[in-house]
């Protein structure tokens, strides 16, 4: 009873293990040379902020949910950064363009000011 019972906690903590390794894993694909402009840091007057990385990762925070090392993907004028089951999408209603000296974008009607 003792050996199945120590057998059993080595193969749980193994599977917790492999669990948080393959949890890491996430397949990112380096920004294309048109999706470049997206990279850095954006902040929406609410505090919301993403960042795009050109290597294809990404994080966000929202009010309600945030991912850090997640992965970015596009899809037309939409692109998600996601990790495991929580991601986001956002609509690009206006692409990065420079104004002034700043430089914006609009994700779903809300304004994102890149930071530097």
């Amino acid at each position: 009873m003792k050996n199945s019972l120590a057998q059993g906690l080595r193969l749980l903590i193994l599977g917790l293990a492999l669990s948080g390794i393959l949890w890491g894993c996430v397949s990112k694909t380096p920004l294309s040379e048109a999706q470049q402009p997206y990279a850095g840091r954006w902040e929406a007057p609410d505090g919301t902020y993403i960042h795009i990385y050109l290597d294809g990762g990404g994080d966000f925070k929202a009010s309600n949910s945030s991912v850090e090392g997640g992965a970015v993907t596009f899809k037309g004028e939409t692109f998600t950064i996601g990790l495991g089951p929580i991601k986001k999408s956002f609509q690009v209603t206006q692409p990065p363009q420079q104004q002034g000296a700043e430089w914006v974008m609009a994700l779903d009607g809300v304004t994102y000011r890149k930071t530097p």
